[in-house]
């Protein structure tokens, strides 16, 4: 079964390019609980699940509107429910491709809307083509004097930790997992900024393309409103051009203005959907 996961993905999926490598490193289906449903020996539909997580769910298109879907979705949901989650998330968990239901599918947002999901907000996915960038057409604020960057260190992890627990609690646990560069920002010796920066980070691209990623972007509270975030991402996006990025995504992005105002144009949008596991009632029975 686990070589016609790729295929039937890209099948499903036609407008979002990722190699098979990227697809596996990103959703590890090695990992995850599997509910799949087929037509003999080929596989026509499956749910990928992670702790509380439906990262994916997919239905050939030749097998849709008869109930497949809908199926997978209440095997998926009663197999959450019995792990004793209070709410089920759809894509974004540990292991994901899309962080949530693709705005660019309404139809997959009205499946999902019909049998009790909401979003509360909407995620951003942002692209740079390094070629474009220009410092001078997508001017920044001039850096505190003294700031200087580095490649944090194994001595560092403590400060960094520290540093990010400042800014966001949720993300110490990536930080603590970080095997990627971390660009840290320093001004007086002391640790005011940070970033994980992935030369092959990017996840929808193509083999001939090298598309790179930065993201967990933060500065210390007492360090704002000093162009020093704006600084971060200028150097991230040098960091990764030397290291021959031909692309460079974000995902998660709130702040599309922001990073707006430094060339990055929005590429897709998510439905950031989950919904609440009932105490009274098994989740799949709310149709």
């Amino acid at each position: 079964m686990y070589n016609q996961l790729y295929p039937l993905f890209r099948v499903c999926f036609p407008n979002y390019p990722v190699t098979e490598t990227v697809f596996n490193r990103q959703l590890r289906p090695d990992l995850a609980q599997i509910i799949s449903r087929f037509d003999g020996d080929q596989l026509i539909g499956y749910s990928l699940i992670h702790q509380n997580s439906i990262s994916l769910l997919c239905v050939d298109p030749h097998y849709r509107n008869q109930g497949i879907g809908s199926h997978l979705l209440k095997l998926s949901e009663e197999m959450i429910a019995q792990t004793g989650a209070q709410s089920i998330v759809l894509g974004r968990s540990s292991h994901y491709l899309f962080q949530g239901v693709p705005a660019d599918e309404p139809s997959a947002q009205r499946f999902f809307e019909h049998r009790g999901y909401s979003a509360q907000w909407v995620s951003a996915n942002m692209a740079l083509q390094t070629a474009e960038y220009d410092p001078v057409r997508f001017p920044i604020p001039p850096a505190p004097r003294g700031l200087q960057f580095r490649i944090a260190t194994e001595e560092d992890r403590p400060s960094v930790l520290q540093a990010v627990a400042d800014v966001h609690e949720n993300w110490v646990r990536y930080y603590k997992s970080c095997t990627d560069p971390i660009i840290l920002a320093i001004l007086d010796g002391k640790i005011v900024g940070f970033e994980i920066v992935e030369a092959d980070g990017g996840i929808f691209g193509n083999a001939e393309c090298k598309v790179g990623a930065f993201g967990c972007v933060g500065v210390i509270q007492s360090a704002r409103e000093r162009g020093i975030g704006r600084q971060m991402v200028a150097r991230a996006i040098e960091w990764l051009k030397s290291q021959g990025c031909d692309t460079i995504h974000l995902r998660y992005v709130e702040l599309v203005d922001w990073y707006g105002r430094l060339g990055f144009r929005i590429v897709g949008q998510q439905w950031m959907e989950e919904k609440e596991i009932s105490a009274n009632r098994p989740a799949s029975n709310a149709e």
